[in-house]
């Protein structure tokens, strides 16, 4: 259940700083931001894996969330 949560509003927040709803420039801009590879992006956003502590920190950091919002353990999202 954690994955698609995490999906959701992985996808949210690339929706808040205005990246397009196609798939692939999502991937490639993820992919770009917390430099990781394309396929990783791609499994991140369609809620095929779940990210490891390290990158789920990254992702936090750089969308200004909580990483326990990001994967659903929280309904708030600030730190």
């Amino acid at each position: 259940m954690l994955n698609k949560r995490f999906s959701e509003r992985l996808n949210k927040e690339l929706d808040n700083i205005g990246v397009p709803e196609s798939s692939s420039e999502r991937i490639e801009v993820l992919s770009k931001l917390v430099k990781i590879p394309k396929f990783k992006a791609e499994a991140l956003l369609n809620g095929a894996t779940n990210p490891d502590e390290d990158l789920l920190n990254t992702l936090a950091q750089e969308f200004e969330v909580s990483a326990d919002w990001l994967v659903g353990k929280s309904d708030e999202s600030s730190h």
